[in-house]
């Protein structure tokens, strides 16, 4: 059977629309008629993402007091998470281009059976409706916060950030909340396009261990003149599968640890804010829950994510020894013994030298953010 199924369906369309946020390298890009595609980025980012969390950074340092800075750092922060994601695609442009473009075009990771074919695509629509999802829930927090203000008597800004001119008054306020949906929206799609393709590269790692866990569970039954060649590839393949897990372990690791470290800040500003609002803006209020909601999301999915690549990757243990192995000859076993040998060295994924990304870090950051915003509290009284 030929493999002509899009083996990176769950993403095609999250690259294509990653290219015009200037955040994902064009194919042609090396061309000298291409320049404009290269400084495309900047144009784009510089006066909306760079400038905006530059101008709320601003409205930081000229806070009064911990209520007031809260307003503002809890969305800050996340901004700040989101150009750390952004430097570092650009920073490995070529290399996660390269990582790409070898998943949907090396022979090594070509679908063999039909059974294969109808699992890959079940998985990756799977992927591919949870971050839809996750899209679709950031982009209402968004819209929840643009509409909202509209309600209000006085004059507030969605997300504030400071503006160096006075805009509460008619004639200049749809100014300043025009400049914040936009700079906001970009910002906002920038970092859901990002940690979907980060959650991308280890689901896809994970999905090719998998996958070699399906090939070993096959060979139960299998005769040792079938089973020979299908291990030889399966070697072949495990240590290609190695050499990318390394690599995507550079791609993710500064914007795992950037996410993780300032994400329990992130929540527990935000839940501070919402202490401190209470009742008295409705729309500000559940503006700020459903970020909370979303946060919680963005953190746990590429600890799922990295967690899945470690467990699925320490089952072919197991699948190795499920295989028809006691009907094979000394030779073969001596190998498949070697090969098990190999497998006792863990596969795991870590953020820098800091922590294994899994669902234990998770679990640590939100007890984080719970511990910060029980300090803030008492601090405030």
């Amino acid at each position: 059977m030929s493999d002509t199924m899009d083996r990176i369906l769950a993403i095609r369309k999250i690259v294509t629309v990653s290219r015009w946020f200037g955040l994902w390298k064009w194919r042609n890009e090396d061309n000298g008629c291409q320049i404009m595609r290269k400084i495309y980025p900047f144009i784009l980012h510089l006066p909306l993402s760079f400038t905006y969390t530059a101008l709320m950074w601003m409205e930081v340092i000229r806070s009064e007091d911990v209520t007031q800075a809260g307003n503002v750092l809890y969305m800050a922060l996340t901004v700040l998470v989101m150009l750390v994601k952004i430097f570092n695609i650009w920073y490995g442009r070529q290399e996660a281009f390269a990582f790409i473009d070898e998943l949907e075009r090396h022979e090594i990771y070509k679908l063999l059976r039909s059974e294969e074919f109808v699992f890959w695509k079940r998985e990756q629509k799977s992927f591919q409706r949870i971050f839809y999802t996750y899209i679709a829930g950031t982009v209402a927090v968004a819209l929840t916060g643009y509409l909202s203000v509209l309600y209000q008597e006085s004059y507030e800004l969605p997300f504030t950030y400071y503006v160096p001119f006075e805009w509460q008054n008619p004639q200049l306020y749809y100014y300043a909340w025009g400049y914040n949906v936009l700079a906001m929206s970009l910002s906002c799609l920038s970092n859901c396009l990002l940690d979907t393709m980060g959650c991308y590269f280890m689901f896809h790692i994970a999905l090719l261990y998998r996958l070699m866990n399906r090939r070993l569970l096959a060979l139960r039954e299998a005769p040792e003149v079938k089973a020979v060649p299908e291990l030889r590839h399966l070697f072949q393949l495990h240590k290609r599968v190695r050499s990318l897990t390394k690599q995507c372990e550079t791609l993710v690791s500064p914007y795992v640890v950037s996410q993780v470290v300032l994400s329990a800040l992130i929540i527990c500003f935000s839940l501070y804010r919402v202490v401190q609002m209470g009742k008295s803006s409705t729309g500000g209020l559940a503006t700020t829950l459903q970020f909370v909601g979303v946060m919680i999301v963005q953190i746990f999915l590429p600890c799922y994510y990295g967690n899945e690549l470690t467990v699925s990757a320490n089952q072919l243990t197991n699948s190795v020894f499920n295989t028809n192995w006691l009907e094979y000859s000394v030779t073969t076993r001596k190998i498949l013994n070697c090969y098990m040998e190999f497998l006792k060295r863990p596969v795991k994924l870590r953020a820098g030298m800091f922590f294994e990304i899994g669902l234990p870090i998770f679990m640590k950051t939100i007890n984080n953010a719970y511990s910060f915003l029980a300090l803030l509290i008492n601090l405030s009284k």
